[in-house]
């Protein structure tokens, strides 16, 4: 099946949360967080509960043995899914994250001090902090791919490596940038360094992107172990896959211990089954394992080739669409990329432009993605996300892009000029703002366009940017200030959001200039949600909003 072939509108009607009647607006694109349903799967986990709902392997009725048949024919799908040369190397998972401190308890437990582990700085948290753990608890030494301003150089991986390697954890794809290393090049210089320094370091890949993107090998890979979470790839949450070689996983202690990955057990000592099943202890999640198994179904049915080329000529539009907007810093490329756009505004809050592309039914994610130490290498604390599936549709593209020049638009009116050096500062002008005009907006997205421009009353004031004048509570950072003079109560703000700037102006409003008594017998909250702002702004926001009006009335004390 050629790309012109692949039909994205029969691919959607697969996935019901679409066709909700408060969901056929929306642009789902935080796809690199979770991906959506195919009614397949929800109807395999459904009838699991219904008809099979049993625990698995040491009972004899009926349902053990359909749940227990169920679970290893799932097993058999996922090897070939991953194309492993036995289901015995297949364990099952709660997502990667689970797998991967698996994976660092159980290999580092045999290691000498000095011993050397080798990750980039574009992994997952999850690819980091249990290795971190284990460096420190075993005296163990982690060395990083060498970067360009926190991008990995894959192709210098053999100037880290050194014959005291054990073992090299890679990403199989930036969940923050999209990146896909060459894993064929890595290969190459993990074999090299064999040959060079003698041992045989154990190369992991976190391929818990790129499962959805591609279809895996392990074989022509190369590796040897991989792990991935059947939420990135169209599967239900709770279930991830570990992948590795029979042979390591043979000579590996298990990591967790309890019921299922046990043979015999005494008062002092304990005998661990045989593969896979030692390292699988407890009751697993036999549901999930059911959605699994129908996913793979599901994947085994498509043009994985199809799919992949329709997302890329999705990713290369949003490339192209955003690299033509000043305003905006675009970090991700479209070359080598699993499905990601991340960029951040050259100025303003990337929580604002979320919240707004939420107004508009578009999801996308803000924030450091778990990947922090690429996104502050970036000069970054927070980047915008958009990452894409195969049911995405150009429309999505456009519709997208449409939103981000609005806004983009409407901040370019925005910004406020800065007031320079102000240890005696002053109040702002806020005698321009209508309350009548932000209440008479008709709809959501007018009001918030207008809350907006209230922020541009606020203007910037560097020298009230303190600790002592930071407000706690607020989702963007905002600074509050106040001093009295005959009776009554004068205040300034500041804040990098401008919905906060808008927000802290409404506030002013109502206590700027007045006395104590006027201050306490205002109702903020009531205008507050009367105006909508309780039930159309998020949880945070709103919360920001209050934790402002809290510090301007304990100031009163």
């Amino acid at each position: 099946m050629s790309y012109e072939k692949f039909s994205v509108a029969d691919f959607k009607r697969k996935f019901p949360l679409f066709s909700q009647p408060e969901n056929r607006e929306l642009i789902y694109l935080d796809n690199a967080a979770t991906t959506q349903k195919p009614q397949c799967v929800i109807d395999a986990i459904v009838d699991f509960y219904q008809h099979s709902n049993a625990n698995t392997h040491r009972s004899s009725h009926r349902l053990a043995r359909r749940a227990t048949a169920m679970v290893e024919r799932v097993r058999v799908q996922a090897a070939a899914f991953l194309q492993a040369a036995s289901p015995r190397e297949i364990i099952f998972c709660r997502g990667a994250t689970e797998a991967l401190n698996l994976l660092a308890n159980s290999l580092c437990s045999e290691l000498q001090p000095g011993d050397e582990i080798v990750l980039s700085t574009a992994e997952h948290h999850a690819n980091l902090v249990p290795w971190q753990m284990m460096a420190k608890k075993n005296q163990l030494t982690l060395r990083y791919v060498p970067d360009l301003a926190g991008v990995p150089e894959f192709d210098r991986l053999h100037e880290v490596l050194g014959a005291r390697t054990k073992i090299v954890s890679l990403t199989g794809g930036s969940n923050a940038l999209g990146l896909r290393p060459d894993f064929a090049d890595i290969a190459r210089q993990l074999r090299e360094a064999r040959e060079r320094f003698g041992g045989n370091p154990r190369w992991i890949v976190d391929a818990a992107q790129l499962a959805a993107h591609e279809a895996i090998d392990v074989q022509r890979l190369g590796c040897d172990f991989l792990v991935c979470s059947a939420h990135k790839f169209y599967g239900p949450t709770g279930i991830g896959l570990l992948y590795g070689r029979e042979s390591l996983l043979l000579a590996m202690p298990p990591w967790q211990g309890g019921g299922e990955m046990i043979a015999e057990v005494d008062l002092h000592q304990s005998r661990y089954g045989d593969l896979p099943h030692k390292f699988e202890a407890g009751t697993s999640s036999l549901a999930s394992i059911a959605g699994l198994g129908a996913t793979l179904e599901f994947l085994a049915g498509q043009d994985r080739v199809a799919m992949a080329a329709h997302e890329q000529v999705l990713l290369q539009k949003l490339h192209e669409g955003v690299a033509t907007l000043p305003q905006v810093r675009l970090l991700s490329q479209p070359q080598h990329n699993l499905g990601v756009l991340a960029f951040a505004p050259v100025s303003g809050s990337a929580t604002d432009l979320m919240h707004w592309l939420d107004g508009r039914d578009i999801a996308v994610r803000v924030g450091h993605h778990c990947a922090q130490p690429l996104i502050r290498a970036a000069g970054e604390s927070a980047t915008v996300r958009a990452s894409i599936a195969a049911y995405n549709t150009m429309e999505d593209v456009d519709h997208f892009l449409a939103a981000l020049r609005d806004y983009l638009s409407l901040s370019e009116v925005e910004e406020s000029p800065a007031v320079q050096g102000l240890p005696d500062w002053q109040p702002d002008d806020l005698s321009a703002l209508q309350l009548e005009r932000l209440a008479a907006q008709r709809n959501w997205q007018d009001r918030y366009r207008e809350l907006m421009r209230w922020g541009k009353a606020i203007t910037e004031k560097p020298a009230i940017r303190c600790p002592e004048n930071l407000v706690q509570g607020c989702e963007s950072a905002a600074w509050l200030v106040h001093r009295e003079a005959g009776g009554v109560h004068f205040f300034a703000l500041d804040s990098d959001s401008r919905v906060v700037r808008g927000l802290g102006a409404l506030l002013l409003t109502q206590i700027d200039g007045k006395t104590a008594g006027d201050i306490r017998a205002a109702d903020i909250e009531a205008l507050f949600t009367d105006l909508g702002l309780a039930r159309h702004l998020s949880e945070s926001r709103s919360n920001g909003f209050y934790a402002l009006m809290r510090a301007a009335v304990e100031t009163l004390q």
